[in-house]
């Protein structure tokens, strides 16, 4: 009762108080917020457009779940016998991996990354312990291909003292979008939710949770946000690459729209300036949705998932912080978004 008691007040003691800490189950639900009106283009549709706050995970990202998931997956009578795990991934994954993994008895992480991966993003992920492999094989690479880091991570897995959990494949990324995105969400929303939005990656977040929902409802609209051909957005797959995954996901989406990286930044400035402070690939989401509703509405199909109360209660999620993006917003927005320095005369 004492362990409980702490843990309903957020205190955390003991030699295990970090993992305990970093264990989902203390987590309790993930917060969803409603936009304000000055982020809501379609008020006047009777649309309500609601945030996720996955961010709020302790390691400040949607991928944490997975990983723990993951990790918990591995049987306990293998775990004594990994040295080392590798995983092709250049962010939020690998990066959660490192920290996490070590309380699962497995002390080294390797990163196969690809020589795009810009500099501060490894630097990241040294900072969480990990090792970087670099592969010269293509960014988005099909998961089922016998070239790339995907293959490469599997050939490494295979070897005494290694383990690969490919998150491409890995039943337990499913899992974790089911149980900390999908269930949360139905708990949270229930039949009030009308559409629902995620970017597509390794697809394990849209699949999870999307198979949940439509379980709950199947009339419930959902939507993937891919990258628009010729931009780059940390995290989501290209228009081009989301058919190379593993995940059945197209089962349960109703559409995909292409994002490009200007408007992505765009959106997720005005969300960090409203002070929800989340990165590129979820304002890549809001500015899907700005694409969508207009897309329904001129087919005449929006009024078709308005809930019991006449609304339109549209949802996604907040993937991770700006942090680790900062010069990015600089480099790709314009000027006119940032005010600029001056000399105090006084």
């Amino acid at each position: 009762m004492k362990n409980k008691q702490q843990k309903l007040n957020k205190v955390f003691e003991g030699e295990h108080a970090v993992f305990d800490f970093l264990n989902p189950e203390a987590l309790n639900m993930t917060p969803i917020i409603e936009l304000p009106d000055s982020l809501n283009n379609f008020k006047k549709d009777k649309v309500r457009i609601f945030i996720k706050l996955v961010n709020s995970s302790p390691l400040l990202n949607i991928k944490y779940f997975t990983a723990w998931q993951m990790l918990s997956g591995i049987p306990k009578d293998k775990r004594g016998s990994i040295k080392n795990l590798v995983e092709f991934s250049s962010g939020n994954t690998v990066f959660s991996l490192a920290i996490l993994s070590k309380y699962f008895g497995i002390q080294n992480m390797h990163a196969i990354i690809t020589p795009d991966v810009l500099e501060h993003k490894k630097k990241l992920l040294k900072l969480a312990g990990a090792d970087i492999l670099i592969s010269d094989g293509p960014r988005c690479p099909d998961v089922s291909s016998q070239t790339g880091g995907v293959y490469q991570a599997k050939i490494l897995g295979d070897k005494n003292g290694w383990y690969n959990l490919n998150q491409y494949t890995n039943k337990n990324s499913q899992i974790a979008s089911e149980t900390y995105i999908g269930k949360e969400l139905w708990v949270q929303l229930g039949n009030k939710l009308s559409i629902f939005v995620s970017t597509i990656g390794t697809a394990g977040t849209i699949f999870g949770a999307g198979k949940y929902l439509k379980g709950k409802n199947k009339n419930l609209f959902i939507c993937g946000a891919t990258i628009k051909r010729g931009s780059s957005i940390p995290g989501p797959r290209g228009e081009e690459a989301i058919n190379k995954l593993s995940f059945p996901w197209s089962f349960f989406v109703n559409k995909t729209i292409p994002v490009d990286q200007d408007s992505a930044y765009l959106e997720s400035l005005k969300l960090i300036r409203t002070g929800l402070l989340v990165g590129p690939s979820t304002g890549m989401q809001l500015a899907m949705i700005n694409k969508l509703i207009p897309i329904l509405k001129k087919n005449k199909t929006l009024n078709k998932y308005k809930n019991k109360k006449g609304e339109i209660l549209v949802t996604f999620l907040a993937c991770d912080t700006m942090f680790p993006y900062v010069d990015d917003y600089f480099s790709i927005l314009p000027k006119k978004y940032f005010k600029p320095e001056r000399t105090l005369n006084i």
